[in-house]
């Protein structure tokens, strides 16, 4: 009895010792291709280091599907998504949301059955806009996408578009929008008028006559440099996108500061900070990594180390 009591505590050493010096594994913080999306994925990590968070940097991993797949396979821990994206790229819901706050709980609710927490959002609302330079819209007598559908009613086959690829077959995005507003998808405008590229060539493809109009962000900051029109959404067809960090269950439940962590980054993020943000490094060439280092200085999430 006692040699078997004796070899039943020599095991349970063996099993303890090595949970004695377990530590959990770094944080996986990615975010998609475009500069809005870096820049929130670099404060992230930024800060969760700041914190002490042990963080692997998977910025720019790629575009919407690729970091959902990724989050849901666990192969990433957490990433910036935007309310209306979850709603209807995910979750395939029809009916549009004009509440911020009530979109927000909706998709919470939803992911909570999935394993994923949808931390505290931004307050900025960085919808989809079509753009044009204002002084071709102001020739055109067009302020509005019901007067850009009415104009391309009457000219057939003369609007050109700039669009990134996803974009232009979503249903919150390109296609939508021309059925929301009267249009034929892929007739009124032909393929052949529709120029996919990425998504920060768009305005400059628009602003260098390669294109008569082209999708923008409502928080691009380039949009004021390129002397560029917004067209106002007047039948509201555009979802809100409030960006808030979508973490794995698991991930906090090992780090659960980490939540009380990233909750401290929307409340000091309104649509002219991210607009700012956006601009520094779009139009005055700044690396996202530092954008993001001196907005966490500037509202005192992070605090400069004394050397």
């Amino acid at each position: 009895m006692m040699r078997k009591l004796l070899f039943s505590v020599v095991i349970l050493c063996f099993l303890v010792v090595p949970l004695k010096g377990f530590t959990a594994g770094p944080v996986n913080v990615a975010s998609k291709g475009f500069t809005e999306q870096v820049i929130l994925g670099k404060i992230m990590v930024q800060l969760l280091q700041d914190r002490g968070i042990p963080v692997k940097d998977r910025t720019s991993l790629g575009g919407t599907n690729v970091n959902r797949e990724a989050l849901e396979q666990g192969q990433i821990d957490v990433y910036m998504e935007y309310t209306g994206t979850a709603w209807f790229n995910f979750f395939k819901k029809k009916e549009t949301v004009r509440d911020s706050m009530g979109l927000y709980e909706k998709v919470k609710a939803i992911d909570a059955k999935n394993g994923l927490v949808w931390l505290a959002p931004a307050k900025f609302n960085n919808t989809y806009a079509i753009v044009m330079q204002a002084k071709q819209a102001d020739e055109l007598g067009i302020n509005s996408l019901s007067d850009w559908a009415a104009w391309i009613k009457k000219n057939p086959g003369k609007m050109t578009v700039a669009t990134n690829a996803e974009f232009y077959s979503r249903a919150d995005g390109f296609k939508g929008m021309m059925e929301f507003y009267g249009l034929k998808f892929g007739k009124d405008i032909p393929d052949a008028n529709v120029k996919k590229m990425e998504t920060p060539l768009c305005k400059k493809a628009v602003r260098d006559k390669q294109a008569m109009c082209g999708m923008a962000f409502a928080t691009d900051g380039e949009i004021n440099a390129y002397n560029q029109k917004v067209l106002v959404d007047d039948k509201g067809f555009f979802p809100i996108y409030n960006p808030a960090p979508v973490i794995r269950k698991s991930v906090l439940e090992q780090y659960p500061e980490v939540k009380y962590i990233l909750d401290e980054i929307g409340p000091s993020l309104d649509t002219g900070t991210m607009t700012r943000l956006n601009y520094r490094v779009n139009v005055n060439g700044e690396k996202p990594a530092s954008v993001a280092k001196s907005w966490l200085r500037g509202v005192g999430l992070v605090v400069k180390k004394k050397k």
